[in-house]
């Protein structure tokens, strides 16, 4: 009699794996179906904030770097925290190109991914709080064609996603008007709630700081950040700095402006190891 309701306790957990499955397969076809036709949009953010996969975050993507230090890479592996891989080809992307990507995300979030959306080179460059003139134009410009002409590749636990960050844009020449579509397929970036909203204003007031921007975006996406060694910040903003008493040095002084902006509450470094804490203020209950 015992063996019997072993047995049919044993197949009760088989038929209830089985279902499981088809239920998983279920979704991740109806997933497919919904990216291939349904209409899709970005995850909503506070306005004050402005939405970026963890991935574009925890990674070497948008690396700490001037602009007159971009090199060309090809097929290349950038350095990302575990659980991640970015494989990245195109010019090198900096934290410049991620303020461009930030504000024209957010500009397009309230319309289906993959519709084509209309905006001045104004109105985009006062959205990032930048000058006008034809020098913002130009590098707005070269901004926008780095991240359509890439390819990258980002693999995660849950899913991979290859193609550009920019799907392709149309400028009239005459007016300055762009007009410019995003993959419908980035949405595979923000899956599972791995995404963070960034302080648009705190961003705003580090700007042309790139270490202390890609510190800000780093620890932004980390609500109560482990220590970490200056090795991995080393390699996780992408800098090219091989003196270590110099990159200790500017990482210090990037940290004491996070805190003076009231990001951080507080943070040291011990020997080789960097220790943050986030302040309250900077941790909303809502994205």
């Amino acid at each position: 009699m015992m063996e019997k309701a072993v047995s049919g306790s044993v197949k009760s957990i088989q038929e209830l794996h089985k279902r499981t499955l088809e239920i998983i397969e279920c979704n991740r076809k109806k997933e497919e179906e919904r990216l291939e036709t349904g209409i899709i949009y970005l995850p909503i953010w506070r306005e004050d904030r402005r939405g970026s996969p963890n991935s574009f975050l925890r990674s070497a993507l948008f690396a700490a770097i001037q602009s007159k230090d971009r090199k060309y890479l090809e097929k290349t592996e950038v350095f990302s925290q575990q659980g991640i891989t970015v494989t990245y080809t195109g010019r090198q992307l900096n934290q410049e190109d991620l303020t461009v990507w930030l504000a024209l995300v957010d500009l397009m979030k309230k319309d289906p991914l993959g519709k084509e959306c209309k905006f001045t080179s104004h109105e985009i460059l006062k959205y990032m709080n930048l000058g006008t003139g034809g020098r913002e134009y130009e590098r707005l410009e070269n901004s926008i064609l780095r991240m359509t002409a890439c390819a990258v590749v980002i693999k995660t636990d849950r899913s991979t996603y290859g193609g550009n960050l920019i799907h392709n844009f149309v400028i009239d020449e005459i007016t300055k008007c762009y007009r410019i579509t995003l993959n419908r397929h980035l949405i595979k970036l923000f899956d599972d709630n791995d995404w963070t909203a960034i302080d648009w204003e705190q961003r705003k007031q580090l700007k042309h700081k790139p270490l202390c921007l890609k510190l800000h975006n780093y620890y932004s996406s980390h609500e109560k950040p482990l220590p970490v060694s200056l090795e991995f910040l080393l390699n996780i903003t992408g800098s090219t700095n091989s003196q270590k008493a110099d990159f200790k040095r500017k990482v210090k002084a990037a940290l004491e402006e996070l805190v003076k902006i009231d990001f951080l509450k507080g943070s040291s470094i011990e020997g080789n190891l960097v220790n943050v804490e986030r302040s309250k203020s900077s941790m909303p209950k809502l994205k």
